[in-house]
């Protein structure tokens, strides 16, 4: 009970007590103000013993302010709605009905000596003061599921930044591993492609300079097409570099048409890009992981299937999004797979990012070579 609802309590005894002692004129006045303290001991009481004594001390209290009633007068009503206050806010919600039907005949059986008009007055004013309290406790009843409601959401926004912490560690450990991966590769490509380059011209300088002194035009040609070799280890060089360095963040470093759009700008191919269904969100993990392998099949597409064409078509559906990344280049001869079963490097390196959220990697081979990436999605507003 609060403070406020206490002095409501007090006042609702004391301040009609007085006034009756100036209207009505006791035998004794000693008895009264005994009987007066009577009832603030019983109040006093019963808001300092258990919850579970409450209803005793409401149907002691209920009692008692119906026999003041009778004894001193209809001021005593008010003393009888202190006691209303008390039980109007036990649960379940038909006792205090109950005990109200209960506290109202015990108050017109007090005054029923009394006249017609003092017996409507305190019948109406019980009444009314019973839905007004009935009114103030439904209000403080949905104050607290708010303040219930708002301390639940407040425990799931944390939990949910939490998650989301979670998840972008998660991310982040995604693309290390994909840039791990990827500098694995361009390892590779500079020591296969690039360093064995370097040793085809270093063989074709030294046969260039027992030539030029016999044969200046062929050692001539010999020199341009070592030329055409560094030119190319040069390009090689800059692009894996590029790759290198290349560190985008998340915020928009991973968006498929800007890929495609990157691609066609330095390519000069046809791309197209396409969404169906209704997009939604995509925790950062699973961004990677499509931008990833969306890189990895178009640079297959060029490398190895010679393609003019590209596309990339991203499907939502409910509790998953499909990516399809299609090209009109040479068809690899090979078996369709799923999970990434077959393939070389690039392949594999797709299938195990798909898995590693839980995804599987498929790929079409008719009408058009086409990967597939399947990832398994739980929408942001799902998480409460």
């Amino acid at each position: 009970m609060t403070r406020e609802l206490k002095m409501l309590r007090y006042g609702l005894i004391i301040v009609p007590s007085f006034i009756a002692m100036y209207v009505h004129e006791y035998d004794d006045y000693g008895r009264f103000t005994l009987h007066l303290l009577m009832l603030l001991l019983l109040v006093a009481l019963g808001s300092r013993f258990p919850d579970l004594f409450i209803p005793l001390f409401c149907v002691l209290e209920m009692l008692f302010t119906a026999w003041l009633c009778y004894i001193y007068g209809s001021l005593m009503l008010f003393s009888a709605i202190s006691a209303l206050l008390v039980y109007s806010r036990l649960l379940p919600r038909y006792i205090p009905a109950i005990i109200t039907s209960i506290h109202l005949i015990l108050l017109n059986a007090a005054f029923m000596e009394t006249a017609a008009i003092t017996q409507v007055f305190a019948n109406l004013t019980f009444l009314t003061a019973y839905l007004l309290s009935d009114q103030l406790n439904r209000m403080a009843r949905g104050r607290d599921d708010t303040l219930m409601l708002y301390d639940e959401l407040r425990k799931r926004h944390f939990e949910l930044d939490e998650a989301r912490s979670r998840l972008m560690q998660y991310a982040a450990q995604v693309e290390n591993a994909a840039q791990t991966e990827e500098r694995v590769r361009i390892a590779r490509q500079l020591h296969d492609d690039i360093g064995h380059r370097l040793i085809r011209v270093k063989m074709m300088m030294e046969a260039a300079i027992h030539t030029l002194p016999s044969a200046p035009d062929t050692g001539l040609a010999m020199m341009g097409q070592i030329r055409d070799q560094v030119s190319a280890s040069m390009d090689d060089m800059r692009a894996a570099v590029k790759r290198i360095n290349h560190a985008p963040q998340l915020e928009g470093a991973y968006a498929l048409d800007r890929l495609l759009e990157e691609t066609g700008r330095d390519t000069g191919i046809v791309t197209s890009y396409s969404v169906e269904g209704v997009p939604f969100p995509l925790y950062p993990s699973l961004q990677v992981v499509l931008y990833k392998n969306a890189r990895e099949a178009l640079t297959n597409a060029l490398r190895h299937g010679e393609a003019k064409e590209v596309w990339i078509k991203v499907t939502y559906t409910e509790g998953e999004v499909t990516m399809e990344v299609g090209n009109n280049g040479v068809i690899p001869d090979m078996l369709p797979v799923r999970h990434g079963s077959a393939g070389g490097m690039g392949m594999k390196g797709m299938t195990e990012r798909t898995r590693l959220v839980g995804g599987v990697l498929e790929l079409r081979l008719q009408p058009h070579f086409t990967v597939i990436t399947r990832l398994p999605v739980v929408k942001v507003s799902e998480i409460r």
